[in-house]
């Protein structure tokens, strides 16, 4: 009997030591796991610099720039909200082609998270929209975080941009996030595709194929009307596609695309991603340019269970709020229609008809 109960006793020693290894690597490789996403997080994030002051205008006439501006990169001034305080995020798509390291922004979407209410909100922007620009007067929008890339110095286009909206808007742009092609197609490639209820049959006979530097043939692209699965690619015609509309249907497709990601992580859950969390930072670290300092990520990952994702508001600069100007393909916005959707937007009210 007493050799009986030794044997057990070894027997559940032996089985709590193996468990306990068990758990220990398993800790360890999370552990790893975290250390790695916390890597390619600090990669992805740059140092906010501030602008040079714009001279003053001379009467009317806006002042430009046509030579860079000698200035050195500096920390930004502090500008983060705080605690429950709402939170302004510029969402860039580059359209860097293949072979270009830094490009026009081809999606440009104001993101409002109010974590008081719970709200979250999109404003889009059209890329061929004429705003003021400082310093450089009036530039299409899709091309101002170039032009301070390659005319004020790196770490400049981010800053050019997110002043060009906040003076178009209102209110302050704290941050910004850009993510190029590839990192768009990875990512939801990564979550296993997105469904998307396409609204009415699209037809685009001139969709860039861009399949090496310098490549301007173009391609044949068409979508049935009705729900779909979309991989990555699919999903990125889809979001690109202009031809058969126009780029203010692009804005609505592109909000829809990032529902259905955020629809779709949600539906993945919450443990399934922090078990792959470095497999998610992993394959977005060379894609993804950020000045979301860590800090304000964790924060906004503690009140993102608070926030109705299920109603985010849809707002966009449409053709009821643009005027022409001269060439019936230049436009720009009206200011006071600008200011009282973002009013609206703000305050929480529902998007016009």
């Amino acid at each position: 009997m007493i050799r009986h109960h030794a044997v057990r006793r070894r027997f559940v020693l032996g089985l709590i030591g193996v468990t306990t290894i068990i758990a220990l690597v398993a800790f360890a490789r999370l552990g790893f796991e975290w250390k790695q996403a916390l890597d390619d997080v600090d990669a992805m994030i740059v140092t906010p610099v501030v602008l040079a002051p714009t001279p003053e205008p001379v009467g009317s006439a806006p002042v430009t720039v046509d030579v860079p501006l000698a200035v050195t990169p500096t920390v930004a001034p502090t500008s983060v909200p705080e605690n429950d305080d709402p939170v302004n995020i510029l969402l860039l798509g580059a359209d860097a082609r293949i072979g270009e390291e830094i490009s026009r922004t081809d999606a440009i979407i104001l993101l409002h998270i109010n974590p008081r209410s719970g709200r979250v909100s999109m404003l889009s922007f059209p890329r061929d929209l004429m705003v003021e620009t400082p310093g450089f007067g009036r530039r299409k929008i899709n091309s101002v975080y170039l032009i301070g890339e390659t005319r004020l110095g790196k770490g400049y286009g981010a800053a050019l941009l997110k002043q060009t909206v906040s003076d178009l808007v209102g209110v302050p742009i704290h941050h910004f996030a850009l993510i190029n092609f590839e990192g768009f197609r990875k990512v939801i490639d990564l979550v296993g595709g997105i469904s998307i209820d396409v609204p009415k049959a699209i037809d685009d006979p001139r969709y860039p194929v861009d399949a090496f530097p310098g490549d301007v043939r173009t391609m044949r692209v068409h979508f049935d009307p009705g729900p779909q699965w979309m991989d990555g690619e699919r999903a990125l015609i889809y979001a690109r596609t202009r031809h058969a509309d126009s780029d203010f249907g692009r804005n609505q497709r592109q909000q829809q695309v990032l529902l259905a990601l955020v629809a779709r992580v949600r539906e993945r859950g919450l443990l399934s991603q922090i078990n792959q969390i470095d497999d998610y930072t992993g394959a977005l670290r060379d894609y993804v340019r950020t000045d979301i300092p860590r800090s304000e990520m964790i924060r906004l990952a503690r009140v993102a269970t608070r926030l109705d994702l299920d109603n985010i508001q849809r707002y966009a600069i449409d053709s009821k709020m643009i005027i022409t100007l001269g060439n019936p393909d230049t436009f720009t916005a009206d200011p006071e229609a600008v200011r009282e959707m973002v009013d609206r937007m703000i305050a929480g009210g529902a998007p016009a008809p």
